[in-house]
């Protein structure tokens, strides 16, 4: 398996919580309580449905968010997920 612990601490959550996004889609209390949403809504957006917090999270509507969610398909969800929780916007240089 994949060494997940430079992203898990970047993103200030436990190895198990990002290995549960990745293999199984799964949302986490850690990873909905930095995104500031809930647990069961990252799980459905990993699945296809996006939430109005998964929206906020982005800062956009929950419309352009669920256009997105539909191009960019369950590995981008993922991905997006692990940028949410380490800030990726956020970055400074």
């Amino acid at each position: 398996s994949m060494n997940l612990v430079g992203i898990a601490s970047r993103a200030g959550v436990n190895k198990t919580c990002l290995e549960n996004l990745i293999n199984n889609g799964e949302g986490s209390n850690q990873l909905a309580k930095k995104i500031g949403t809930r647990r069961a809504y990252i799980t459905k957006f990993i699945e296809g449905t996006v939430s109005p917090g998964i929206a906020a999270a982005l800062g956009t509507s929950r419309e352009h968010s669920q256009e997105l969610r539909d191009k960019i398909g369950r590995e981008g969800a993922i991905g997006i997920i692990i940028g949410l929780v380490c800030g990726l916007g956020s970055l400074e240089d």
